[in-house]
């Protein structure tokens, strides 16, 4: 019956109804404290989110004990040394910092260890303790030489209590338990170092005025002896497991198991609301108290706490309040509300399709912008509609002096007069850097533009400067820009706040707004009336109190360590030199950021360029620079901006490759005017010798000439008159047969003969290329035709294994030598027999071999024809010899 009352009674009515009802239910089910902790975990680089302790050493390192390893902040970022890289193992269980030169460590199942944090390495390996296990780790409050360790035999349920010297940390020194008392006992004297139940008690750490004390179910904080609040799940912690608090100069550090790492600051100007705000839509300030809307959810924030949520609308864009009233936009038009504490009345509805974007109450004026329907301001009890030149899908809008500011995420921003007059419309083509317009801000007589990547300032219609990251810009898109009441301008990004200084911007980095990388800001709104700013990211949302923002001026120094080349470390007592074939340099420099709430950069130039970032924390990489001087520059940045040149400027040197050098310039020029000298040395020698050549060849000519003369006259001139003798025999003769008168055929025979003579002064003076057989072969028949009717036998010996070419005035030169030899053995030597050998491997040897009376060498005159038979070898490139007994005579040319 009563399922059926409620179907019929609620289930029937208006969607409004329903809605309202839903937003009455809503109402004080939800309150939710803020915390003012930092949370550090894995997603920001901490290598495990179980942090068993907290420690930190002489030098102001902190270091914390993880199921993975021991891990450290340094330059940016975590390092963790885990058993890859020396460690016995990777549960750090306890530890504690000796503040002297390291940390006494123990590792799970491997043991007590010492840890030189500044090798960076375990010095020491404590004696084995058996089956007792270490509960804890503390320092003497009697004597702070001694660390205190406590452990437990739970096979005898015994306490055991050992004690290190700093002095000498090698030393693992048994403790005697008298009563409730620790005793060091030497020789006979006994000292107290601690009560037995010192490691029982839980420590409470004073800090900034408050004192904390670690309770089940979180952290007590105390003011006065008065309690604050505590710290617990409920206001930030991510689990009420706390394993260790230490307490720094500049913060609290809250090691969890399971969550991290929290932090509470010295002077801690924010507070946060773990609150999921993916999609937060519009965030407003009304008599101190903080509006959110996300989600379809209306946040309503005062005294540090969400003191309600308020179910509204899902498809809600953008909200309004004003005294009681609530304007709510989204897709179904303009709603309002009256606000009666946390309940919410529908009082009237602007139907409209398109969709509300802002709502503003100026003058006691309602006005409202629309996606795509242009502007609506309110006239009585009805709305006008206004329409803008440029475009009518209106993303934001603003009031800034004289006028209001029309933005759109596509089309630039358009400026109105009071009237809602069109003034003007600015984008990328007068100026703007970016059609992506974000938020707007008039102050006086410029107007900032926010949009992607900067922010454009725009002073009498015309963009005069433009913040962008040269400027100290950093991050995606502009979320909100004001001046606050002391006059101070601010910038909020989707990654940042930044701080107007002069012509640039600076972070203000020591304020973390993100929790990783992953997060974004989306949203922000400042309150001049409590100096507030209300900042909505998508996993929080923080509330700001700018009075409290003291910017980290201090930059840590830094100094050159290291410089190496090509792997090489180079010594920093001389002068720095590179050679040309240094391709990898690198110069090394000391840590200037240990603090994990700290982003310091270093930044760099050479000689007078810009500067530029390290893309390395401590390491700046050159793979080539060109050959010369060069003077190197560091600064620092920290993460607010401030900057610090390290003193003095490193001064180095690059050879540059050799060929760029004075001793290689000056031995090139030598050798190049030696070159030079050469060269013309060798043109005017290759003129002198080619004249040479000409000579010779003249010469060759002449003695061709006469040599073709001389075998003409000799040869062919005899067998020419003897062939006009036996023709005129032949003429007078009555042609009878006797013995003494000349045949026919003897006077063919001298015809054939002066034929093969000349046939053989042609074919010297027309060959032109020719190889050593077909020398050969032409000598033969030419022997052959020279010698047919003499009584004279020739024999013919070859073995030509390589068969050598000649060009023409070779093979001329060889055939006219070894031609005038056979000549001369005719004319001179009266033999009967010639052997004619030649041989042709790797040199060509030709002997000629005659049987005749032959004659004495020593009484040889050398003639014309022999002078130039040697000669021509010469020439050739062979050597021409001759030798002759009563045997005969053999003559031999071969080659050089």
């Amino acid at each position: 019956m009563l399922a059926n009352f409620f179907y019929k009674s609620v289930c029937t009515k208006s969607k409004k109804v329903v809605g309202l009802f839903f937003i009455v239910l809503s109402s004080f089910l939800f309150s939710q404290e803020a915390s003012i902790l930092e949370n550090i975990t894995e997603a920001e680089g901490l290598p495990s989110n179980y942090v068993f302790n907290a420690n930190e050493d002489q030098n102001g390192v902190i270091w914390l004990g993880t199921d993975k390893g021991l891990a450290t902040y340094q330059d940016g970022r975590w390092i963790t040394l885990d058993v890859d890289n020396g460690m016995p193992g990777n549960y750090i269980f306890h530890a504690i910092a000796d503040k002297k030169n390291g940390l006494v460590v123990y590792l799970s199942e491997r043991g007590l260890y010492y840890f030189d944090t500044n090798k960076r390495r375990i010095t020491v390996k404590y004696p084995d303790l058996g089956n007792l296990v270490l509960k804890g780790l503390k320092i003497s409050p009697y004597d702070k030489n001694y660390i205190l360790v406590y452990c437990i035999d739970f096979s005898k349920k015994e306490e055991k209590f050992f004690a290190i010297n700093i002095q000498n940390v090698k030393t693992l020194i048994p403790l005697l338990r008298e009563r409730n008392n620790i005793f060091l006992v030497k020789n006979t004297t006994k000292t107290k170092l601690a009560e037995a139940d010192f490691f029982l008690r839980k420590e409470v750490i004073k800090f900034n005025n408050t004192s904390l004390e670690e309770v089940d179910n979180g952290i007590i904080r105390r003011k006065n002896n008065k309690i604050i609040d505590t710290l617990s799940e409920k206001n930030g912690l991510g689990n009420n497991h706390i394993n260790q608090i230490l307490k720094t100069k500049k913060y609290v550090i809250i090691s969890s198991q399971g969550g991290g790492i929290y932090i509470i600051r010295e002077n801690t100007p924010k507070v946060t609301y773990n609150v999921k705000s993916t999609n937060a839509r519009a965030v407003m300030t009304h008599k101190n108290m903080e509006y959110v809307l996300s989600d379809g959810i209306l946040y309503i924030i005062s005294n540090d706490k969400i003191r309600s949520k308020i179910l509204v609308r899902k498809d809600a864009f953008t909200f309004f309040i004003d005294e009681k009233y609530i304007y709510l936009g989204s897709f179904a038009g303009l709603e309002t509300y009256k606000l009666n504490g946390n309940q919410l009345k529908l009082i009237s509805t602007f139907p409209l399709t398109s969709g509300v974007s802002k709502i503003l109450k100026i003058n006691n004026q309602i006005i409202f912008t629309t996606y795509g329907g242009g502007i609506f301001v309110q006239e009585g009890n009805s709305f006008v509609r206004h329409h803008n030149k440029p475009f009518n899908n209106i993303e934001n809008f603003f009031k800034i002096k004289n006028g209001y500011a029309m933005i759109s995420y596509e089309s630039g921003i358009s400026l109105l007069d009071e009237n809602f007059k069109f003034l003007n419309h600015i984008t990328r083509k007068n100026g703007l850097h970016s059609n992506f317009i974000t938020t707007a801000f008039s102050d006086n007589d410029t107007t900032y533009i926010g949009a992607r990547k900067g922010v454009s300032l725009l002073y009498k219609n015309k963009v005069v400067k433009t913040f962008n990251k040269d400027n100290g810009f950093k991050g995606n898109v502009t979320r909100l820009i004001f001046r606050d009441i002391h006059h101070k301008m601010w910038i909020l990004t989707d990654q940042e706040l930044m701080l107007k200084y002069k012509n640039n911007l600076r972070p203000v980095g020591s304020l973390r707004l993100l929790d990783n990388h992953e997060d974004l800001i989306l949203k922000g709104s400042y309150s001049p009336e409590n100096h507030q700013l209300t900042i909505v990211t998508k996993n929080k949302i923080s509330v700001v109190d700018l009075s409290k923002i003291v910017p980290n001026s201090y930059v840590r120094d830094t100094y050159l360590t290291r410089v190496y080349s090509n792997g090489e470390k180079i010594d920093l007592n001389k002068k720095i030199y590179f050679e040309d074939h240094n391709k990898n340099l690198q110069f090394v420099f000391s840590s200037i950021d240990k603090d994990i709430l700290g982003n310091t950069i270093l930044f760099y130039k050479i000689n007078n360029e810009a500067w530029k970032p390290f893309k390395e924390p401590r390491t700046l990489k050159f793979s080539h620079i060109d050959q010369g001087d060069f003077t190197l520059a560091i600064k620092a940045v920290n993460e607010d901006g401030y900057e610090k040149i390290v003193p003095g400027k490193i001064e180095f040197t690059v050879l540059g490759p050799f060929y760029i050098r004075l001793w290689f310039i000056f031995l090139s020029v030598l050798v190049i005017g030696v070159f030079l000298y050469s060269y013309l040395n060798e043109i005017n020698k290759k003129k002198y010798i080619k004249k040479l050549n000409q000579l010779r060849v003249k010469h060759q000519l002449e003695n061709e000439r006469k040599r073709i003369s001389r075998d003409l006259h000799d040869n062919i001139g005899a067998y020419v008159a003897s062939l006009i003798s036996k023709i005129d025999k032949l003429k007078h003769s009555d042609n009878t047969k006797d013995n003494g008168l000349v045949s026919y055929d003897d006077v063919r025979l001298d015809a054939e003969k002066i034929l093969a003579l000349l046939r053989q002064t042609i074919w010297i003076l027309g060959n032109k290329d020719t190889n050593l057989i077909a020398l050969y072969d032409n000598f033969k028949t030419y022997a052959l035709k020279f010698l047919q009717t003499d009584e004279i036998r020739i024999i013919f010996e070859e073995e030509i294994e390589n068969n050598r070419k000649f060009n023409a005035t070779t093979g001329s030169g060889i055939f006219r030598i070894i031609q005038e030899a056979l000549q001369n053995i005719y004319k001179h030597a009266h033999a009967t027999k010639i052997e004619v050998n030649i041989i042709s491997k790797d040199k060509i040897i030709i002997y000629l071999k005659d049987n005749g009376k032959g004659f004495k060498t020593e009484n040889l005159k050398e003639g014309f024809g022999l002078q130039n038979m040697k000669e021509r070898a010469r020439e050739l490139g062979f050597k021409f010899n001759i030798y002759s007994d009563v045997s005969g005579t053999t003559i031999e040319l071969y080659e050089i």
